[in-house]
């Protein structure tokens, strides 16, 4: 019954983890960090931009005239 105490949660890959943080003694105390969910959410944010920004082909490649 030994392999019972090694189970690990399913929920875990959920846990919101600290990737780099900075504890700045300004404006009382300010603690920064970068977490796994914000890395994620500004990889898509730039995603969806660039996606945007390819899509509406401003520097046409074929002029119409």
């Amino acid at each position: 019954m030994n392999y019972l105490n090694n189970v690990i949660s399913p929920l875990d890959q959920f846990e919101v983890r600290n990737l780099l943080s900075l504890d700045a003694p300004v404006l009382g105390n300010i603690s920064l960090s970068i977490t796994n969910i914000g890395l994620y959410l500004t990889i898509g944010g730039y995603l969806i931009f660039l996606l945007g920004l390819l899509s509406t082909n401003n520097n046409k490649i074929v002029p119409n005239g």
